[in-house]
Protein backbone atom coordinates (compact mmCIF):
# COMPACT_ATOMS: atom_id res chain seq x y z
CA UNK A 1 0.00 0.00 0.00
CA UNK A 2 1.68 3.60 -1.31
CA UNK A 3 1.60 6.10 1.64
CA UNK A 4 -0.27 8.90 -0.31
CA UNK A 5 -2.53 8.75 -3.10
CA UNK A 6 -0.40 10.59 -6.45
CA UNK A 7 -2.26 11.11 -9.83
CA UNK A 8 -0.59 9.79 -12.88
CA UNK A 9 -1.83 10.90 -16.37
CA UNK A 10 -0.86 8.93 -19.27
CA UNK A 11 -2.86 7.27 -22.59
CA UNK A 12 -3.43 3.69 -23.25
CA UNK A 13 -0.50 1.37 -23.78
CA UNK A 14 -0.52 -1.52 -25.55
CA UNK A 15 0.80 -5.02 -24.66
CA UNK A 16 4.61 -5.65 -24.94
CA UNK A 17 7.24 -8.19 -25.47
CA UNK A 18 9.03 -9.48 -22.27
CA UNK A 19 11.89 -11.96 -21.47
CA UNK A 20 10.47 -13.65 -24.58
CA UNK A 21 6.91 -14.19 -22.73
CA UNK A 22 5.37 -11.90 -25.74
CA UNK A 23 2.14 -9.54 -25.27
CA UNK A 24 -0.20 -12.76 -24.31
CA UNK A 25 0.71 -16.17 -23.01
CA UNK A 26 -1.29 -19.34 -23.99
CA UNK A 27 -2.28 -22.24 -21.12
CA UNK A 28 0.66 -24.62 -19.58
CA UNK A 29 -0.27 -27.52 -17.43
CA UNK A 30 -2.59 -28.04 -14.38
CA UNK A 31 -1.12 -27.42 -11.18
CA UNK A 32 -1.30 -29.83 -8.27
CA UNK A 33 -3.61 -30.04 -5.78
CA UNK A 34 -3.17 -28.73 -2.21
CA UNK A 35 -5.64 -26.77 0.38
CA UNK A 36 -6.69 -23.43 -0.14
CA UNK A 37 -4.11 -22.55 2.95
CA UNK A 38 -0.87 -24.10 1.85
CA UNK A 39 -1.20 -22.35 -1.50
CA UNK A 40 -1.63 -18.67 -0.05
CA UNK A 41 1.29 -19.92 2.33
CA UNK A 42 3.18 -20.84 -0.54
CA UNK A 43 2.62 -17.97 -2.60
CA UNK A 44 3.25 -15.65 -0.09
CA UNK A 45 6.71 -17.43 0.58
CA UNK A 46 7.65 -16.86 -2.79
CA UNK A 47 6.56 -13.41 -3.82
CA UNK A 48 8.59 -12.53 -0.26
CA UNK A 49 11.48 -14.70 -0.12
CA UNK A 50 12.30 -14.97 -3.77
CA UNK A 51 11.54 -11.79 -5.15
CA UNK A 52 12.16 -9.76 -2.12
CA UNK A 53 13.32 -6.82 -3.84
CA UNK A 54 10.95 -6.39 -6.46
CA UNK A 55 10.86 -2.30 -6.22
CA UNK A 56 12.29 0.67 -8.27
CA UNK A 57 15.28 -0.06 -7.06
CA UNK A 58 15.60 -3.68 -8.64
CA UNK A 59 13.61 -3.90 -11.73
CA UNK A 60 14.34 -7.39 -13.31
CA UNK A 61 13.31 -8.46 -10.02
CA UNK A 62 9.89 -6.64 -10.21
CA UNK A 63 10.03 -8.08 -13.94
CA UNK A 64 10.18 -11.02 -12.67
CA UNK A 65 8.17 -11.07 -10.07
CA UNK A 66 5.60 -10.03 -12.35
CA UNK A 67 6.29 -13.49 -14.67
CA UNK A 68 6.24 -15.92 -12.02
CA UNK A 69 2.44 -14.31 -11.54
CA UNK A 70 1.97 -14.54 -15.05
CA UNK A 71 3.06 -18.62 -15.02
CA UNK A 72 1.13 -19.37 -11.91
CA UNK A 73 -2.17 -17.63 -14.22
CA UNK A 74 -1.17 -20.30 -16.86
CA UNK A 75 -0.89 -23.29 -14.55
CA UNK A 76 -4.57 -22.65 -14.43
CA UNK A 77 -5.69 -22.74 -17.72
CA UNK A 78 -5.69 -19.02 -18.22
CA UNK A 79 -4.03 -16.71 -21.64
CA UNK A 80 -1.96 -14.34 -19.79
CA UNK A 81 -1.55 -10.62 -21.00
CA UNK A 82 1.26 -8.35 -20.55
CA UNK A 83 -0.04 -4.71 -20.52
CA UNK A 84 3.25 -2.08 -20.45
CA UNK A 85 3.32 0.67 -18.00
CA UNK A 86 6.38 3.30 -18.14
CA UNK A 87 8.59 3.49 -15.32
CA UNK A 88 9.88 6.97 -16.22
CA UNK A 89 13.71 5.95 -16.83
CA UNK A 90 13.07 5.15 -20.54
CA UNK A 91 12.24 1.33 -18.70
CA UNK A 92 9.10 -0.61 -19.10
CA UNK A 93 7.04 -2.58 -16.40
CA UNK A 94 4.16 -4.98 -16.67
CA UNK A 95 0.59 -5.46 -15.35
CA UNK A 96 -0.09 -9.23 -15.21
CA UNK A 97 -3.76 -10.19 -16.66
CA UNK A 98 -6.04 -12.94 -16.89
CA UNK A 99 -9.34 -12.85 -18.08
CA UNK A 100 -12.61 -15.27 -17.64
CA UNK A 101 -14.99 -14.21 -20.56
CA UNK A 102 -18.47 -13.63 -19.52
CA UNK A 103 -21.23 -16.31 -21.21
CA UNK A 104 -24.28 -13.61 -21.05
CA UNK A 105 -23.29 -10.22 -19.97
CA UNK A 106 -19.72 -10.49 -21.42
CA UNK A 107 -19.15 -6.64 -21.78
CA UNK A 108 -19.83 -5.94 -18.29
CA UNK A 109 -16.09 -6.57 -16.06
CA UNK A 110 -15.81 -7.21 -12.74
CA UNK A 111 -12.08 -6.27 -12.07
CA UNK A 112 -10.42 -8.16 -8.97
CA UNK A 113 -6.43 -6.65 -8.63
CA UNK A 114 -3.33 -6.47 -6.33
CA UNK A 115 -0.31 -4.94 -6.84
CA UNK A 116 3.03 -6.84 -6.68
CA UNK A 117 5.36 -4.40 -6.22
CA UNK A 118 7.03 -3.74 -2.89
CA UNK A 119 8.53 -0.65 -0.73
CA UNK A 120 11.98 -0.21 -1.43
CA UNK A 121 14.25 -2.78 1.39
CA UNK A 122 10.78 -4.70 2.46
CA UNK A 123 10.12 -8.61 1.70
CA UNK A 124 6.24 -7.36 1.65
CA UNK A 125 4.53 -10.62 2.54
CA UNK A 126 1.29 -8.69 3.83
CA UNK A 127 1.95 -5.64 1.42
CA UNK A 128 1.69 -6.95 -0.92
CA UNK A 129 2.01 -10.46 -1.37
CA UNK A 130 -0.76 -11.33 0.37
CA UNK A 131 -3.32 -9.67 -2.00
CA UNK A 132 -1.65 -11.27 -4.81
CA UNK A 133 -1.82 -14.76 -3.11
CA UNK A 134 -5.58 -14.18 -2.34
CA UNK A 135 -6.00 -13.03 -6.10
CA UNK A 136 -4.49 -16.02 -7.68
CA UNK A 137 -6.35 -18.51 -5.22
CA UNK A 138 -9.57 -16.49 -6.25
CA UNK A 139 -8.74 -17.35 -10.32
CA UNK A 140 -7.99 -20.68 -9.72
CA UNK A 141 -11.15 -21.34 -7.78
CA UNK A 142 -13.01 -19.43 -11.09
CA UNK A 143 -10.85 -21.27 -13.56
CA UNK A 144 -12.99 -22.89 -16.19
CA UNK A 145 -16.35 -21.46 -14.54
CA UNK A 146 -17.34 -18.52 -17.00
CA UNK A 147 -19.93 -16.26 -15.13
CA UNK A 148 -22.41 -13.87 -16.65
CA UNK A 149 -20.05 -11.01 -16.54
CA UNK A 150 -16.45 -11.27 -17.61
CA UNK A 151 -13.66 -11.61 -14.49
CA UNK A 152 -10.39 -10.17 -14.97
CA UNK A 153 -7.82 -10.32 -12.64
CA UNK A 154 -4.77 -8.14 -12.64
CA UNK A 155 -1.78 -8.11 -10.84
CA UNK A 156 -0.45 -4.56 -10.69
CA UNK A 157 2.75 -2.41 -10.83
CA UNK A 158 3.93 0.36 -9.64
CA UNK A 159 1.60 0.94 -6.78
CA UNK A 160 4.12 1.62 -4.40
CA UNK A 161 5.59 5.34 -3.96
CA UNK A 162 8.94 4.15 -4.49
CA UNK A 163 7.88 2.31 -7.32
CA UNK A 164 5.63 4.85 -8.78
CA UNK A 165 7.76 7.98 -8.15
CA UNK A 166 8.23 9.30 -11.57
CA UNK A 167 6.56 6.65 -13.14
CA UNK A 168 3.46 5.14 -14.22
CA UNK A 169 0.78 3.36 -11.60
CA UNK A 170 -0.11 0.18 -13.11
CA UNK A 171 -3.76 0.72 -12.42
CA UNK A 172 -3.71 4.11 -13.76
CA UNK A 173 -2.68 2.96 -17.07
CA UNK A 174 -5.38 0.23 -16.96
CA UNK A 175 -8.19 2.04 -16.04
CA UNK A 176 -6.95 4.61 -18.63
CA UNK A 177 -7.05 1.92 -21.00
CA UNK A 178 -10.44 0.51 -19.76
CA UNK A 179 -11.50 4.02 -20.09
CA UNK A 180 -10.20 4.78 -23.82
CA UNK A 181 -11.85 1.33 -25.22
CA UNK A 182 -14.80 2.11 -23.45
CA UNK A 183 -14.88 -0.74 -21.58
CA UNK A 184 -17.92 -0.73 -18.57
CA UNK A 185 -16.37 -1.80 -15.66
CA UNK A 186 -19.38 -2.29 -13.44
CA UNK A 187 -17.17 -2.85 -9.69
CA UNK A 188 -13.45 -3.38 -9.21
CA UNK A 189 -11.81 -5.03 -5.91
CA UNK A 190 -8.32 -3.99 -4.66
CA UNK A 191 -7.28 -6.34 -2.63
CA UNK A 192 -4.48 -4.61 -0.60
CA UNK A 193 -3.40 -6.27 2.44
CA UNK A 194 -5.21 -9.30 3.78
CA UNK A 195 -2.51 -11.32 5.97
CA UNK A 196 -2.10 -10.00 9.52
CA UNK A 197 -4.66 -10.09 11.83
CA UNK A 198 -4.38 -9.20 15.68
CA UNK A 199 -6.55 -9.84 18.68
CA UNK A 200 -4.79 -7.94 21.41
CA UNK A 201 -6.92 -5.01 22.65
CA UNK A 202 -6.85 -1.71 21.07
CA UNK A 203 -4.83 -3.27 18.27
CA UNK A 204 -7.12 -1.28 15.94
CA UNK A 205 -6.37 2.36 14.65
CA UNK A 206 -8.12 4.68 11.65
CA UNK A 207 -6.56 7.33 9.71
CA UNK A 208 -9.56 9.80 11.55
CA UNK A 209 -10.17 10.37 14.89
CA UNK A 210 -12.83 8.77 17.22
CA UNK A 211 -14.88 12.02 17.11
CA UNK A 212 -15.64 11.56 13.28
CA UNK A 213 -16.36 8.39 13.76
CA UNK A 214 -19.00 9.29 15.83
CA UNK A 215 -20.63 12.02 14.01
CA UNK A 216 -20.50 9.40 11.29
CA UNK A 217 -22.60 6.88 13.51
CA UNK A 218 -19.88 4.15 13.28
CA UNK A 219 -19.02 1.92 15.70
CA UNK A 220 -15.90 1.08 14.38
CA UNK A 221 -13.84 -2.25 16.26
CA UNK A 222 -10.63 -1.37 18.41
CA UNK A 223 -9.30 -4.50 17.84
CA UNK A 224 -7.24 -5.85 14.45
CA UNK A 225 -8.86 -9.46 14.21
CA UNK A 226 -11.80 -8.36 11.06
CA UNK A 227 -11.44 -7.51 6.88
CA UNK A 228 -12.48 -4.29 6.27
CA UNK A 229 -14.20 -3.27 2.73
CA UNK A 230 -13.46 0.56 2.58
CA UNK A 231 -14.70 2.90 -0.41
CA UNK A 232 -16.31 6.39 -0.87
CA UNK A 233 -20.31 6.91 0.02
CA UNK A 234 -20.44 6.83 -3.50
CA UNK A 235 -19.58 3.14 -3.38
CA UNK A 236 -22.18 2.41 -0.88
CA UNK A 237 -24.42 -0.17 -2.52
CA UNK A 238 -20.83 -2.01 -3.69
CA UNK A 239 -19.60 -1.80 0.01
CA UNK A 240 -22.62 -3.81 1.18
CA UNK A 241 -23.31 -6.36 -1.48
CA UNK A 242 -19.45 -7.57 -1.23
CA UNK A 243 -19.39 -7.19 2.95
CA UNK A 244 -22.93 -9.11 2.43
CA UNK A 245 -21.37 -11.81 0.37
CA UNK A 246 -18.03 -12.35 2.41
CA UNK A 247 -20.66 -12.41 5.99
CA UNK A 248 -22.16 -15.19 4.64
CA UNK A 249 -18.93 -17.05 4.37
CA UNK A 250 -19.11 -16.73 8.24
CA UNK A 251 -15.57 -17.57 8.45
CA UNK A 252 -13.92 -14.61 9.27
CA UNK A 253 -14.74 -10.78 10.82
CA UNK A 254 -16.00 -8.67 7.92
CA UNK A 255 -16.29 -4.68 8.76
CA UNK A 256 -17.91 -3.39 5.53
CA UNK A 257 -17.83 0.76 5.88
CA UNK A 258 -18.43 3.69 3.50
CA UNK A 259 -16.14 7.08 4.55
CA UNK A 260 -16.06 10.84 3.05
CA UNK A 261 -14.60 10.94 0.01
CA UNK A 262 -12.20 13.50 2.01
CA UNK A 263 -10.74 11.55 3.96
CA UNK A 264 -7.13 10.68 2.46
CA UNK A 265 -6.19 7.19 3.16
CA UNK A 266 -8.97 5.97 1.07
CA UNK A 267 -7.38 7.23 -2.10
CA UNK A 268 -4.01 4.60 -1.26
CA UNK A 269 -4.61 1.26 -3.51
CA UNK A 270 -5.46 1.01 -6.82
CA UNK A 271 -9.04 1.04 -6.86
CA UNK A 272 -8.82 5.03 -6.73
CA UNK A 273 -7.31 5.03 -9.79
CA UNK A 274 -10.65 3.29 -11.05
CA UNK A 275 -12.62 6.01 -9.10
CA UNK A 276 -10.78 8.26 -11.36
CA UNK A 277 -12.37 6.86 -14.61
CA UNK A 278 -16.33 6.95 -12.96
CA UNK A 279 -16.14 3.48 -11.88
CA UNK A 280 -17.26 2.09 -8.04
CA UNK A 281 -14.36 0.49 -6.33
CA UNK A 282 -13.78 -0.58 -2.98
CA UNK A 283 -10.26 -1.92 -1.24
CA UNK A 284 -10.28 -4.95 0.61
CA UNK A 285 -7.58 -4.43 3.88
CA UNK A 286 -6.61 -5.62 6.78
CA UNK A 287 -5.90 -1.95 7.42
CA UNK A 288 -2.07 -1.86 6.74
CA UNK A 289 0.06 0.59 9.23
CA UNK A 290 -3.57 1.08 11.28
CA UNK A 291 -2.92 -2.02 12.31
CA UNK A 292 0.49 -4.20 11.75
CA UNK A 293 3.55 -3.27 12.92
CA UNK A 294 4.90 -4.06 10.28
CA UNK A 295 4.39 -1.85 7.62
CA UNK A 296 7.04 -0.81 5.80
CA UNK A 297 9.75 -2.99 6.97
CA UNK A 298 12.05 -5.49 6.98
CA UNK A 299 9.68 -7.36 9.88
CA UNK A 300 6.84 -7.86 7.18
CA UNK A 301 7.36 -11.66 6.67
CA UNK A 302 5.68 -14.61 6.33
CA UNK A 303 5.86 -15.57 9.92
CA UNK A 304 3.92 -12.69 10.99
CA UNK A 305 0.74 -13.40 8.80
CA UNK A 306 -2.56 -15.76 9.82
CA UNK A 307 -3.23 -17.68 6.59
CA UNK A 308 -6.42 -19.68 8.23
CA UNK A 309 -7.92 -16.47 9.07
CA UNK A 310 -6.67 -15.04 5.38
CA UNK A 311 -8.19 -18.04 3.60
CA UNK A 312 -11.62 -17.19 5.24
CA UNK A 313 -11.07 -13.79 3.69
CA UNK A 314 -10.98 -15.38 0.41
CA UNK A 315 -13.57 -17.82 0.84
CA UNK A 316 -15.66 -14.62 1.95
CA UNK A 317 -14.02 -13.01 -1.45
CA UNK A 318 -14.96 -15.78 -3.73
CA UNK A 319 -19.04 -15.01 -2.86
CA UNK A 320 -18.56 -11.61 -3.34
CA UNK A 321 -16.94 -12.17 -6.94
CA UNK A 322 -19.66 -15.06 -7.64
CA UNK A 323 -22.17 -12.24 -6.97
CA UNK A 324 -20.67 -9.53 -9.04
CA UNK A 325 -20.69 -11.64 -12.08
CA UNK A 326 -24.32 -12.57 -11.80
CA UNK A 327 -25.63 -9.57 -10.19
CA UNK A 328 -28.13 -7.11 -12.23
Amino acid sequence: MKKSHRRAFVGLIAPALFFGLGGCVSAVGVERESSSVDRLERDVRVLSEQYPGRSAWDRQTLNNAGLWVAKRFQSMGYEVKLEAVPNGDGSEGFNVVAELAGTGHADEIVIVGAHYDVEVKTPGADDNASGVAGMLELARRFAGRPMDRTVRFIGYTNEENSSSRGAKMGSYVNAQGCKDRGENVVAMMSIEMIGYFSDEPNSQRYPFPAEQAAALGLELPTVGNFIGVVGRFADQALIELIGGAMVEAGSVDVVPVALPAQIPALYRSDHANYWMIGAAAVMVTDTSEYRTPHYHRMSDTVETLDFLRMGGVVDGLEGAVMRLAHEE
